[in-house]
């Protein structure tokens, strides 16, 4: 199975923009002090590292097995995509505390104008990347949509935040102004916990070998059933599990003595193979017609 180029090319794009931005948020964000800036692109930083780990990740899945790898790696993807959720989870943990270190200490003020034109900036163009890689489904680049969804949101909350403290500003409520800083941090935080903490139930729920997604079962369940009724047999039991680009799937129908034969197996195998091509994932699945009762 060959890597997909689309998934490659979403990648690596994604880490050249990645790059620019997050380089251009630290620097700003030191040379002026502004918390929100450098936690941005701390994150981003983060984000860099796991979408390299993400590439190296889309090769090596697909790649032939080995001897001491005899089915090959593909759970690497769901590996990645949790090391990618852990990985945002822990940088958000460090810049709350951090926040909350700046708000005990008095807080900090902040140039309001330099906040709101990056956070525009980086909410359009955050915005345009999640759209533009969620034109390619796979697992690893799904996650990294993910990643940019929440920098949007973190953007856009930035954005917001940075609007009301000119507010504050023309207002004369000047005690106020030096805690939107870390506020606008916080604010991000809690935003933006949902997105990693999903990418980690998903990786490891895959790790684990829980189900497939609820629309993949929905598919294998329509497969099997119409191939069911079509050959006459009676309702199987059906076991599948998700890992990577790979579905693992177990159909077992119990029939009686005599009636069917090894072709009519591979007949009832193929059938459903055929009707789940469109799944686009590697499918190893094992079919079994069997006399014992006592066997599912």
């Amino acid at each position: 199975m060959a890597t997909p180029a689309g998934e490659v090319r979403a990648l690596r794009v994604s880490l050249i923009a990645n790059a620019v931005l997050s380089a251009g948020a630290l620097a700003l964000g030191l040379w002026l002090g502004i918390r929100v800036l450098v936690f941005d692109g701390a994150f981003g930083v983060i984000g860099m590292a796991t979408t390299w780990m993400a590439l190296a990740a889309s090769r090596k899945a697909v790649a032939d097995p080995t001897r001491r790898n005899p089915f090959g790696w593909p759970a690497l993807v769901p590996l990645v995509v949790s090391v990618q959720g852990v990985a945002a989870l822990a940088t958000l943990v460090i810049a709350a505390g951090d926040a909350i270190i700046v708000i005990r200490d008095g807080g900090q003020d902040i140039a309001v104008g330099v906040v709101a034109g990056y956070g525009a900036f980086l909410a359009v163009s955050a915005t345009v990347m999640a759209w533009w890689l969620g034109r390619t489904h796979t697992d690893l680049v799904h996650s990294e949509a993910l990643d940019w969804r929440s920098s949007a949101i973190r953007a856009a909350v930035v954005t917001a935040g940075a609007g009301i403290a000119a507010i504050f500003a023309r207002m004369s409520w000047d005690g106020i102004l030096p805690f939107v800083d870390p506020i606008l941090v916080l604010i991000s935080c809690a935003l933006v916990a949902p997105l990693p903490i999903s990418l980690v139930r998903s990786g490891v729920r895959e790790l684990l070998e829980g189900a497939p997604p609820a629309s993949t079962s929905a598919k294998i369940d329509e497969a099997v059933a119409t191939i069911t009724a079509e050959y006459g047999l009676d309702a199987p039991v059906v076991r599948a599990a998700k890992l990577g680009h790979r579905l693992y799937l177990e159909v077992i129908y119990h029939v009686e003595a005599g009636r069917w034969t090894i072709e009519d197996q591979d007949a009832v195998r193929s059938s459903i193979l055929a009707r789940l091509t469109e799944l686009g994932l590697e499918v190893w699945p094992s079919v079994e017609l069997t006399t014992d009762p006592t066997f599912d």
